[in-house]
């Protein structure tokens, strides 16, 4: 494949913000830009294209068949559970994700979600513009914020997003246990790494950060919750599934736990008949725990060199790996 001469799609430009991208891909062929979604029918846009950069668009047998000279799918981000790489692979697709292009920006949103559940600012902030101060005020049994120092923070996942919270937490005075994965193999010697259900039963407050998974899809149901302590929170940076959303709703509701805060849902976005948002003590943010500017900056540099890299016959791929 010549350079200058390659025909590349983004399927779904519209979800990564307002970030220049013709100036950096038209430089290769010819690009094109889409604002798609997973209800359009995908593989009839596919047919041209020997390039598709994608966010989170599924990308199925169905559609690798229907795109006879793709060869190449840039994904704009770390996850790759929306790609069958098996039919990628069968099709001659190859498939390269981005890794640590976010790691600062999902700590940061990490750290925001936590201590809003602690310190109810988004809450407390909504009530003095009710004219509420007052109220508020003289009822610090039932406004009162929580201290970090000397809470227990649970880290399921312990990779560079997992390592920079728990610098993050220490640095407010929390002490940090790390969750073994159920069915994993483990050959490092983290003296503060625990089994799940010991860290469910003394954290504080749970913090996902792993990838979904055959081992961490639906990990935490209600018989994992009810380990808890019922002053708990869970905050979900991870993946939606890996939290068995019907479980976390009858948790809330019933105050098995005090709060959960995601930035990722089961689907996304959430169906309008979600119960989950009718919750007070569940907070939500859309999936942008990646989306900073110096992440984004990051992430479409190793998305251009992927794409050199793949030109230059040197790439590999996800199903290489």
């Amino acid at each position: 494949m010549e350079k200058n001469r390659v025909k590349i799609l983004f399927l779904d430009r519209n979800a990564v913000g307002p970030f220049e991208l013709k100036d950096i891909f038209s430089k290769y062929g010819e690009y094109t830009e889409l604002n798609l979604t997973n209800d359009d029918d995908i593989a009839s846009y596919l047919k041209d294209y020997d390039v598709v950069i994608l966010n989170r668009i599924r990308l199925g047998k169905k559609e690798f068949e229907k795109a006879p000279h793709l060869k190449l799918v840039l994904l704009t981000g770390t996850g790759y559970n929306h790609i069958d790489l098996l039919a990628a692979k069968e099709c001659g697709v190859t498939v390269a994700n981005v890794e640590n292009y976010s790691t600062n920006s999902v700590s940061q949103l990490t750290m925001t979600l936590l201590l809003n559940e602690l310190t109810k600012v988004e809450k407390l902030s909504q009530e003095v513009k009710k004219n509420k101060w007052n109220e508020i005020s003289n009822k610090m049994d039932t406004y009162y914020h929580v201290d970090t120092e000397d809470k227990v923070l649970g880290i399921l996942g312990y990779g560079n997003i997992g390592r920079k919270v728990e610098q993050y937490a220490k640095s407010f005075g929390m002490k940090v246990m790390v969750a073994k994965i159920p069915g994993r193999e483990y050959k490092d010697d983290i003296e503060n790494r625990f089994s799940l259900d010991e860290v469910l039963e003394k954290c504080d407050v749970l913090s996902i950060h792993a990838p979904l998974s055959d081992f961490t899809r639906n990990l935490i149901n209600l018989d994992k919750i009810k380990k808890m302590k019922k002053s708990a929170i869970i905050l979900n940076l991870g993946r939606g599934p890996i939290i068995n959303e019907e479980d976390l709703y009858y948790a809330l509701k019933n105050k098995i736990i005090a709060s959960a805060a995601t930035d990722v849902m089961t689907t996304e976005p959430p169906q309008n008949d979600c119960k989950l948002l009718e919750l007070d003590n569940f907070t939500v943010t859309p999936h942008l725990a990646w989306k900073s500017l110096k992440s984004v900056e990051r992430l479409f540099a190793a998305i251009e060199n992927n794409l050199n890299l793949f030109l230059e016959n040197k790439l590999i791929g996800l199903e290489s790996k």
